[in-house]
């Protein structure tokens, strides 16, 4: 099979390209690491020179911010070519190889135009009966597809035009990945860790349902006879996909999947009410939009629930001054970490900076009706905002919660993730029966930094208030004969 530069999902995969790609499959079905690694270079070598002709440059010639650091995400922002999307991903490919993973999902030869189901089943590397029977129901060509994941868990990856992608898995709903059009990853999870079976999956962005944290007295716990397990039982329950396409919008093309839970004999036992949940993850350039709908299937009594998706955001250095929280400024806040003797009750106006929040202990709090313009400076320029897309006057998401429990409890791993929850917590959502209540919110990736302007101001300020400090006359008053009330 050869394809034409116009019929290649990226506009210019090459019969160079694909000579190079079955050279691969070939390597990869006789088990020899050593040949991979070495088409694989090749491939990304060829790319690279042909990206070159077009820009009289070699889009890979920098390489991507993190790739070098162990753990450290790739570059975030908007901006990115094709090419160097190719290259970026050429690199990962061959860091995948040297780790010993021989998946062929993982040369991304599909970005040049060959089609991995059909030639994987060619050599006799298939994903499970279950999920091949998903994808010929629910793919559609360059835009959705089915394929079985970390741990062999099926997953939907929606692809956009531009180049990026995210990976939605079916076990608790979870996007667990959403890399840009330039490679750069925006969701956390470490390298190698295992899903262990009958276990949620807790990296990501985890869906929180009915209910958010630990429950019992802390905001986000609604009514039960019994205890629920943390952050609810959604996050544990395997999905079903209700519909895959793509919708037309102003900002071009943007696939989607549905995907659908309802009450059980197990969820029942331990929360009793009957309840449909369909949740619709949609993908644009610089984007991901989610509407989740709850529904009371029950005929006699109201439903109340939290709901948010826990987000690990993925940054350059947690540590670093770069990193901040944004758009939490002048609103109540619970600090869960405080001794229980000491009020959880907090004000944003108490902070030396309230305008940013910068993360130096282990943190985990709940801010209620905040701003819509909350989200993560990662440290390399740009933003990832989470933002309550509902209406005004309808209950949204319009609770946020900050977490990270620093090198105290995951010293592997604090430095490269800030905690960014979005939903209702403080004020829970009731639905009558027989009634439905839709929420929608909007992650997004702006090549913008609000605390860079704040903090030059701040520093400015600091300065001209010390000049006329120093200016003041200076009075030495012995100790004995200042007034009463000063002594």
């Amino acid at each position: 099979v050869r394809r034409s530069p116009s019929s290649a999902p990226l506009g210019y995969a090459h019969t160079e390209h694909m000579s190079v790609a079955f050279g691969a499959f070939r390597a990869a079905a006789a088990g020899s690491a050593a040949h991979v690694a070495a088409e694989c270079r090749t491939r990304r070598s060829t790319c690279a020179s042909s990206g070159a002709a077009r820009k009289n440059q070699c889009p890979g010639g920098s390489k991507p911010s993190g790739m070098g650091a162990a753990r450290r995400p790739g570059r975030l922002g908007v901006a990115g070519s094709r090419d160097d999307l190719l290259v970026t991903r050429a690199l990962r490919d061959d860091a995948a190889i040297e780790k010993g993973v021989s998946s062929l999902k993982q040369l991304g030869l599909d970005d040049i135009g060959v089609n991995i189901d059909e030639l994987s089943r060619d050599i006799g590397i298939t994903d499970s009966n279950d999920t091949m029977s998903l994808n010929r129901e629910f793919a559609v060509y360059g835009f959705v597809r089915v394929t079985d994941g970390r741990s062999g868990l099926p997953k939907v990856t929606l692809t956009h035009p531009c180049g990026s992608h995210c990976d939605v898995y079916l076990l608790g709903a979870n996007i667990m990945s959403w890399v840009l059009a330039n490679g750069g990853e925006v969701f956390y999870t470490p390298d190698g860790v295992a899903f262990p079976a009958g276990e949620p999956l807790a990296w990501g962005n985890p869906v929180c349902f009915p209910q958010f944290g630990a429950g019992g007295e802390f905001a986000g716990t609604p009514p039960s006879d019994v205890p629920l397990p943390v952050d609810g039982f959604a996050k544990s329950l395997e999905w079903n996909i209700v519909q895959t396409g793509v919708h037309e919008n102003k900002r071009g093309e943007a696939p989607y999947v549905s995907l659908e839970i309802a009450d059980t004999e197990a969820t029942r036992a331990i929360w009793n009410h009957n309840f449909h949940v369909l949740m619709e993850i949609s993908l644009d350039h610089a984007g991901i939009n989610v509407s989740m709908q709850v529904k009371n299937t029950g005929e006699t009594k109201a439903l109340e629930y939290a709901a948010a998706l826990r987000s690990h955001v993925a940054v350059a250095d947690a540590k670093e001054p770069s990193t901040n929280y944004v758009g939490l400024e002048d609103c109540v806040y619970l600090d869960n970490t405080l001794h229980p003797t000491k009020p959880r009750v907090r004000f944003t106006d108490q902070e030396e900076n309230q305008e940013w929040l910068h993360l130096d202990a282990p943190t985990d709090r709940v801010y209620l009706n905040t701003q819509n313009d909350t989200g993560v400076e990662v440290g390399t320029g740009c933003t990832v905002f989470a933002r309550n897309m509902c209406a005004a006057g309808v209950d949204g998401f319009g609770d946020r919660a900050v977490f990270n429990p620093w090198v105290e409890a995951d010293a592997e791993n604090y430095r490269w993730y800030t905690g960014l929850a979005i939903g209702a917590i403080g004020k829970l959502i009731k639905v009558e029966p027989g009634l439905s209540h839709t929420s929608k919110m909007r992650f997004e990736v702006l090549d913008v930094i609000k605390t860079q302007t704040l903090q030059a101001r701040k520093l400015m300020y600091q300065k001209h208030a010390l000049r006329k400090m120093a200016d003041r006359p200076v009075y030495d008053i012995p100790g004995d004969e200042l007034p009463t009330d000063f002594q």
